[in-house]
This record gives C-alpha cells, sequence and structure tokens, in this order.
C-alpha cells in the first residue's frame, strides 16, 4: 500500500465519494488542499486503485486530522485504520504538541485507543440566508480575527484564516470576531471567537450572518456544545442538524472563548 498527495483524479473521485456521505468540502478547503497544503492531504493506493483518503494538516503547535473517508466498496478491508495511522505518523514527525479531530459516535472508540480523548462536542446548526444587506464593515481588521483566534487556540492560524478570508464578511461585536464565508453551495459562519460573551452581543451577531446571506443560500455554523449558545440558535432560526466529538491528543490546552469551528471539522 502506498500512500501519496492527490491527483486531479484523485480529487474527482474524493468529491464524488464525500457527496456519497453528505459531506460538506467548501471550495476554499478545496483551494487550499489543492495548492499551499497540497502535502497535507493523502491518497491510498493499493493494487492500483485509489481506496481511501486522510488529511494531515500540520499548524505550528498543533494537527488536524480530517477528510477520512474510504471507497465504500473497498471498506473491511483495513484500510481506514491504515490511513489514519499513516497521518498520524506524519503528524508525529513534527515538534507538535497536540493532534484535534472530529469524531462520530461510531469513531470515537477507535481514536480513544490510540490516546484521544474528547474535550467538547461540536454541533452543527443550520439557517436559510435571508439576503438583505452586508453588515457595517468591522472596525478590527483581520489581524484582530488572527490576535484572538490565537488567545483562544494557543495556536497561530494564520495561514488558515487568511486563506477563509477571500470573499468572506468580518463580523463584529464586542468583543466577538466572526468570519462569514461565502460558498458557491452553502454559507458558513466561522471561524467565531470571543474574548467575552453576552447574549445581545451574540445574537445581533448571528442575525447579521443570517441577514447578509443569500436567500437562496443556507447557512451553517459548527458550535462547540461549551459556548452555550442553543437557546439563541433556536431563537434567530437555526435548526440543529448534528453532531460530533471533538476530541485531542497531547498537551490539551483550555480552549478559552472559542463559538465555532473554522472549518467543518477537518481543519480546525
Amino acid at each position: 500500500m502506498l500512500v501519496q498527495p492527490l491527483s486531479a483524479a484523485d480529487w474527482n473521485l474524493f468529491l464524488c465519494l464525500a457527496r456519497g456521505e453528505s459531506w460538506i468540502v467548501p471550495l476554499k478547503e478545496q483551494l487550499l488542499f489543492q495548492h499551499q497544503w497540497k502535502s497535507y492531504f493523502l491518497a491510498l493506493r493499493h493494487a492500483g486503485k485509489t481506496c481511501g483518503f486522510v488529511s494531515a494538516v500540520s499548524y505550528r503547535h498543533s494537527g488536524w486530522i480530517g477528510n477520512l473517508l474510504v471507497d465504500p466498496n473497498l471498506r473491511g478491508r483495513g484500510y481506514g485504520h491504515f490511513l489514519f495511522e499513516e497521518a498520524l505518523k506524519f503528524l508525529q514527525q513534527r515538534p507538535l504538541k497536540r493532534i484535534w479531530l472530529t469524531a462520530s459516535e461510531q469513531g470515537r472508540p477507535l481514536y480513544e485507543g490510540y490516546g484521544f480523548q474528547q474535550i467538547d462536542r461540536v454541533i452543527r446548526w443550520s439557517s436559510p440566508g435571508r439576503g438583505g444587506p452586508m453588515p457595517v464593515p468591522a472596525v478590527a481588521t483581520l489581524n484582530c480575527l488572527i490576535a484572538l483566534e490565537q488567545d483562544c487556540w494557543s495556536e497561530d492560524r494564520r495561514d488558515l484564516i487568511q486563506a477563509l478570508a477571500l470573499e468572506s464578511v468580518l463580523l463584529q461585536q464586542p468583543d466577538q470576531l466572526a468570519l462569514l464565508q461565502a460558498g458557491l453551495d452553502v454559507w458558513q459562519l466561522g471561524p467565531w471567537s470571543a474574548a467575552r460573551t453576552d447574549s445581545r452581543s451574540t445574537r445581533l451577531l448571528l442575525d447579521a450572518a443570517i441577514a447578509a446571506t443569500p436567500a437562496d443560500k443556507s447557512l451553517f455554523v459548527d458550535i462547540l456544545g461549551s459556548a452555550g449558545l442553543e437557546l439563541l440558535l433556536r431563537q434567530t432560526g437555526f435548526v440543529r442538524c448534528g453532531h460530533n466529538s471533538l476530541m485531542c491528543q497531547g498537551d490539551v490546552p483550555r480552549l478559552h472563548g472559542v463559538m465555532a469551528l473554522a472549518s467543518f471539522g477537518s481543519i480546525g
């Protein structure tokens, strides 16, 4: 078995398999993995066939494992375990303090066997857009979000945030900053971090995100369970549509002020 970066043909297969799993793979994430993060997305080849995929993103102090996907016709042969172990080895070659991933209820026992522990829950919410005017531009800059994210995650994620910020809107409320990411199929709210939270500011930020999302698009947000936003999300029209466990191996930081992830569970 051989693990290599994806080819163009591999990308088409991955996206086809991802659709079969009802995964959302935003275009910005695809572009990251096809260009500056190309070495972080791996395909497993065996007997002349591409059997599965996994991504292993390395930041300065932490890594993220995501997009673990095996062709349904080839499952039960150990390919998933092999891919996961290869992603772990890839990241463990670096001087990282911790490795993150999100796991389904079915997958959590596997990851616990590798020393991962559940830190929080990631709950996905969605709302139809309202197609209103864009919100008032934030006074804060993108560097303010980068600094706030670093404080919240104990990690410098400027490369990720700068890439996601293209054609996105920076939303601001007192002590809170978030990116509203425009997408071809769906829009996403995140990353979203806060130095301090209050219900009024949180409600205004959610309202602004829904209002700015086109009426023919859905807005998704992956909220940490510890943020305690369920009531506000329901009041603003969001509905719950899934959940996963946020798991970590290594030196676990206190996630101070993390409201929502920057991706759909695959890169943080």
